[in-house]
């Protein structure tokens, strides 16, 4: 025989649930709220140079430039951060706030133990809705570094409710930032040279490329288009009008280019996980750096691919992932240092973490 339920019982019963129900719909309220302040457009005030033009004088003292000393310089290049990434279970979950702080614990002691002189970074920085918020809170950490640093954009970083101009307004916040929106008819947004020196010479060119968005890439429009290469070939023929000869010089993009995909064995170091996801074209970069004494390129996008491969004297390079947020291969992740010698040779290492 069954025990009737006390009325008292029932009364704690109906407030117990009362309680459950008003809990419940404080955070469905709270998630309505920051889903609707999530999807609310955010358009930046930055725009580009004056349109670029080949036939325009080139000024050496324009370009920003680094002195190396007579020392070592190391590069450190990272990317693929995706910082609260939507994309896969674990924002369902709430683990991307996990991952996000694993990484950056993970990646302040990187930027510690290899102790870089700049740091690169290849985009797809975040991929969420407040990409903006995302954004501020990646210059607040890369400045805390107080170490020169610079990025290019990934397909993902204005997914968001950003769009690329308001994530400018916020890179020209930074106090260590060295990114520059670059002339306004070039592809996209984050075309420009970072020129490292010695005793004055000109050593490096490092030049930060827009690959394009995921609408583009879908499209099949993203990439390095032919307009970019003319910029590229009209600085290095620049600087050899200023100073005698080409420097070496190397190309930091995200999406890789076509090249990319024919390279699957006789690597230089790394690995191929991963199939490529090549962009449209790279509008003639690489045979323009054949020419003008290009070194190196650097790509990044396809997480599970970390190798270099070396075709007719450049070498051809994917940058490491440097997060655990987004799809990762164990054993895969941490950054890539170049260290460039006082006599202008560079040694790359895959650092991982």
């Amino acid at each position: 025989m069954r025990k009737k339920i006390s009325s008292k019982a029932k009364k704690i019963i109906a407030v117990l649930l009362a309680i459950v129900v008003a809990i419940a719909a404080v955070i469905g309220g709270v998630n309505i709220y920051f889903s609707y302040l999530g999807k609310q457009e955010q358009h930046g005030t930055a725009t580009g140079d004056p349109a670029w033009s080949a036939d325009q004088a080139f000024d050496i003292s324009g370009l920003q430039s680094l002195d190396m000393g007579s020392e070592d310089y190391k590069v450190l290049v990272i990317t693929d951060i995706h910082l609260k990434n939507h994309g896969t279970f674990a924002a369902e979950l709430g683990v991307n706030y996990v991952l996000d702080w694993a990484g950056k614990i993970a990646l302040n002691k990187l930027v510690k133990d290899t102790a870089p002189d700049l740091i690169l970074v290849l985009g797809d920085t975040t991929l969420c809705d407040r990409n903006d918020i995302e954004y501020e809170r990646f210059v607040k950490q890369m400045d805390s570094y107080q170490t020169p640093w610079a990025c290019v954009f990934g397909n993902h970083d204005d997914e968001g409710r950003a769009d690329k101009a308001k994530l400018v307004d916020i890179l020209n916040t930074s106090e260590y930032g060295m990114f520059q929106y670059g002339p306004e008819n070039l592809h996209g947004a984050g075309n420009y040279v970072i020129r490292l020196t010695r005793d004055g010479k000109t050593e490096q060119m490092l030049f930060m490329m827009d690959s394009g968005s995921s609408l583009e890439f879908e499209a099949k429009t993203d990439g390095i288009n032919e307009q970019q290469v003319a910029w590229y070939n009209w600085n290095m023929e620049g600087v050899k009008a200023a100073e005698g000869d080409y420097p070496q010089n190397m190309a930091f993009f995200h999406i890789p280019l076509p090249l990319y995909s024919e390279l699957e064995d006789g690597f230089i170091m790394g690995e191929r996980a991963e199939g490529t996801a090549a962009s449209n074209t790279d509008g003639g970069l690489f045979e323009a750096m054949k020419t003008h004494n290009g070194t190196q390129m650097f790509a990044a996008h396809d997480h599970n691919n970390d190798f270099t491969a070396e075709v007719d004297g450049i070498k051809v390079s994917y940058a490491l992932k440097s997060s655990y947020n987004c799809y990762f291969k164990f054993g895969m992740t941490g950054g890539t240092l170049l260290t460039i010698s006082p006599d202008n040779q560079v040694k790359q290492e895959l650092i991982y973490f």
